[in-house]
């Protein structure tokens, strides 16, 4: 027996074991990219960008996608070949055999052939939108459906062979909003992929090329191919072919509001090993917000709703209290690498409740979030924004208007529920609510009463080390 050979069977001799550790305790993020690195430098496995994988690379990233399931679904895809899972808001297929599939046409959706025997669930519905928001009419509306085929008769011939799993997934629904961009798509696909560590193949569904483009860095470290496959664009002809893989994911992961929770599939990853990806993808530097004489606030200015009238005011105060201030208008926010480093380089973030506060993601560990939570919309300003910040180990202050400080507060007279009881009309679901409160309003601070948030920022800042 040569060399060579004796290595691949000690491979497949020591992959059981490795199997038994992984999926019987949840191993950190990082842990299992430490233990993944020795297995494969013992194996002389390359790692970089390949369009090549060997038999044991294979079988080890089909055992890393078993991650994604857990008990009975886990159990199904031993036997079947296959499990679909439907959470709340998302619905996700995982299959550790082969599968071809097609991209979509003007006459044939994208379609997911299994073609290893594969068999679907009972009563599962065959058709499956990639996008986790599925409670959303309006977002599954921009989502093109992928249908999937179990024992196909004649099943199309391969035209592109991949050596890596495909994961399918949209970016229909509300992508293009920032908040939504990382919510929906990119928190989703870190969870779902991250794990696989760039041992995957992306396939993307309601292909937009500015918004691949835009997000290039992070995306492709994810993936370790050479491009990103398309499976159906709704603004650009995508040319028919039937991609060919050795496993596959159809849908995306999602545990919450920027969240990943460490305790739910696939185990051991946490919102705070999000944001790390994030930095190293992007080459964001990774300590603490440094201590300055006077520290950087990035303020986010908004032109529409929400907007703050008397936002000149507002940062002549901020520098009165001692900070430096960089206004950031929506045209500086497009290139997100650029602007990453921008606040990545600050101190304090700071806006309005909406989606330009995402870009704490950005924000070095240690720093402060300032929420200006308008009329209304106190739990969005929970949901989305002050919980998100905790778990990413930043400080979070906010500030709640009163109702005098919204442009609400004349456009209704005095009585009124808006006014008197915005439960009332949140309760009545958001096509009532968001007309009113998040695209009906403006905000003038009372400055004099905003000063002791600044001041409270200002105070969870590190203190400037001085020279003896």
């Amino acid at each position: 027996m040569t060399k060579g050979s004796r290595r691949l069977v000690l491979g497949f001799l020591l992959l059981p074991l490795l199997c038994a550790a992984i999926l019987s305790s949840n191993i950190s993020h990082r842990h299992l990219w430490k233990l993944q690195l020795s297995y494969r430098s013992n194996n002389h496995i390359s790692i970089g960008r390949s369009d090549s994988a060997n038999a044991e690379d294979v079988e080890f990233t089909r055992l890393l996608l078993r991650r994604l399931v857990r008990g009975k679904a886990r159990r199904e895809l031993s036997q079947n070949g296959i499990s679909c899972i439907s959470d709340p808001e998302s619905d996700l297929c995982v299959t550790t055999d082969a599968v071809r599939i097609s991209t979509a046409t003007s006459s044939s959706p994208a379609t997911v052939y299994l073609t290893a025997g594969q068999q679907l669930p009972p009563g599962f519905n065959s058709v499956l939108r990639p996008y986790p928001r599925k409670t959303d009419s309006f977002a599954m509306q921009r989502t093109t459906p992928v249908h999937l085929v179990a024992a196909h008769s004649n099943p199309p011939p391969c035209d592109l062979t991949h050596p890596f799993p495909a994961i399918l997934f949209s970016i229909g629904g509300f992508a293009g909003n920032f908040f939504h961009d990382i919510n929906d798509v990119l928190i989703p696909l870190f969870l779902t992929a991250g794990h696989l560590h760039s041992r995957a193949q992306l396939l993307v569904a309601d292909f937009e090329p500015w918004w691949t483009q835009k997000y290039r860095r992070v995306l492709f470290h994810l993936s370790s191919a050479a491009d990103i496959a398309v499976a159906s664009s709704p603004s650009n002809p995508v040319e028919p072919k039937v991609h060919c893989f050795p496993a596959a994911v159809v849908g995306l992961k999602y545990h919450g509001n920027l969240l990943c929770n460490s305790s739910d599939a696939p185990g051991g990853v946490s919102t705070l090993d999000f944001r790390r990806f994030l930095h190293t993808a992007l080459g964001l530097k990774e300590d603490r917000a440094a201590g300055a004489e006077r520290p950087v606030l990035v303020l986010i200015s908004r032109r529409t709703s929400r907007a703050l009238l008397n936002e000149d005011g507002l940062v002549a105060l901020a520098r009165e209290v001692g900070f430096e201030v960089e206004v950031a208008a929506p045209a500086r926010m497009t290139s997100v690498g650029e602007f990453a480093g921008v606040v990545n380089r600050c101190g304090v973030l700071m806006g309005v409740h909406g989606a330009g506060l995402t870009n704490m993601v950005f924000l070095p560990a240690g720093a402060v979030v300032v929420q200006v939570v308008p009329w209304g919309l106190d739990w969005a300003a929970a949901a989305y924004y002050a919980r998100p910040a905790r778990r990413m180990g930043l400080h979070y202050v906010e500030y709640h208007t009163a109702v005098e400080e919204s442009t609400l507060y004349d456009k209704y007279p005095k009585d009124h529920p808006v006014l008197l009881d915005p439960w009332s009309i949140n309760r009545q679901g958001y096509d009532v609510s968001r007309p009113i409160y998040t695209n009906g309003q403006n905000l003038t601070l009372d400055l004099a009463r905003f000063r002791e948030t600044l001041l409270q920022a200002l105070e969870l800042l590190p203190r400037p080390t001085r020279p003896w």
